[in-house]
């Protein structure tokens, strides 16, 4: 069975399923035991499911050669009802998707570090490059780039460059993903200029993460509400603790009291919010302040159906500062942080509940940052 829409081709034989988009990139392959997703920098991840947990598992290149040359292999069995979807079909392979990889490595000088689980189908747009705060101990996403924001015409040229990369298969695209980890930050009416133009390309729902500690005190009740208006559809929040000792130990200097007013702030003014927690931080001898503070905080956020609350197990780094204060702390494994998870979710419902007299609508969703690749 072949289906084309939007952009993407699925094929199906009731076992095998591919899809690919309308330049042949492969995104998705299942051969009926594992299911492979391909990021657009050429990652390949396994996804599925473990004791009822999901796993996902970053391919090695030569495992990812194997899993590519299957996945053409089946979508040549399609090649006759293809040729006007695709006319590049005999050039698909393992040197096509590299090769595709380097242009898009090309236009953002560099991979693209990071985006929540939710957004596996942007057009990334990054706005600014690296970190404006940088200093969290946990943190490896940004130490090696400096932070900048980018001009007016480089926009215009980057817009043009993914325009170009994409091209037919730019239907596929679901949303805009403003990057790099905080590009609402930027002076507002830079953000305001600049979301315009982006809107008026795409016209998409537009994503970005926002810090609950810098743009606070930069942000005014107008300003969330122009956000709306330009398309702004959801925000994401690394909060990681409710904690304000863990927070300390994590070098994020979130103000409790700001931060939900903050985060409520975008709530009133229709824009939905993710939440995102550390199942880990502050080790062992922080494990109860952690759950109990997260659930207390969560509870205060006025969250429905379309927000989310996100739990990512924490990845401990050796040559980050927070590494030293494991030592002291204790460390969590794989299978306690897991069991953290599991605790933490039943500990946020049962407070959101007890504080607001209603069941909590919002989701909370076990993620590793190993599967959020763009």
């Amino acid at each position: 069975m072949l289906k084309i829409e939007k952009g993407i081709a699925s094929m199906s034989d009731g076992k095998r399923v591919l899809v690919v988009d309308m330049s042949g990139r492969l995104l998705i392959y299942s051969n009926g035991k594992e299911t492979f997703r391909r990021s657009l920098f050429n990652q390949f991840i396994k996804v599925g499911y473990k004791n009822g947990e999901r796993i996902a598992i970053l391919l090695s290149e030569k495992e990812a050669k194997l899993v590519t040359h299957e996945a053409y292999e089946f979508l040549s069995e399609f090649k006759q009802d293809l040729v006007s979807f695709l006319p590049n079909v005999e050039n698909l392979g393992w040197e096509f998707l590299q090769e595709d990889f380097m242009k898009l490595l090309k236009i953002y000088k560099g991979p693209v570090p990071i985006v929540p689980p939710d957004q596996y189908f942007p057009v990334y747009v990054q706005i600014t490059v690296g970190c404006a705060w940088n200093k969290c101990t946990f943190c490896h996403l940004y130490k090696d780039k400096q932070y900048q924001v980018i001009e007016e015409k480089e926009l215009i040229e980057m817009i043009k460059e993914l325009i170009d990369y994409f091209g037919p298969s730019l239907a596929s695209r679901r949303s805009v993903f403003l990057g790099d980890a905080n590009a609402l930050l930027i002076n507002f009416e830079k953000l305001v200029k600049y979301l315009k133009i982006i809107n008026g390309v795409f016209k998409l729902p537009v994503y970005s993460f926002v810090d609950a500690f810098l743009t606070p005190k930069k942000f005014t009740k107008q300003n969330i509400e122009t956000l709306k208006k330009l398309g702004i559809e959801r925000v994401y929040f690394g909060v990681e603790s409710g904690s304000k000792r863990v927070l300390e130990l994590l070098n994020k200097p979130i103000q409790v009291e700001e931060a939900v007013e903050f985060i409520n702030a975008f709530k009133k003014s229709g824009i939905n919010v993710g939440l995102i927690f550390l199942a880990g931080a502050g080790g062992k001898e922080y494990w109860e302040e952690h759950v109990r503070e997260s659930s207390k905080f969560i509870s205060r956020i006025s969250l429905d159906k379309k927000d989310i609350i996100y739990v990512s197990p924490l990845h401990e780094y050796r040559d980050l500062p927070y590494w030293e204060m494991l030592k002291k702390f204790g460390k969590l494994s794989p299978k306690e942080k897991l069991e953290q998870f599991h605790l933490m979710k039943h500990s946020i419902y049962k407070e959101y509940y007890r504080v607001n007299k209603k069941e909590l609508q919002a989701p909370v969703v076990l993620y590793d940052i190993t599967e959020s690749v763009y």
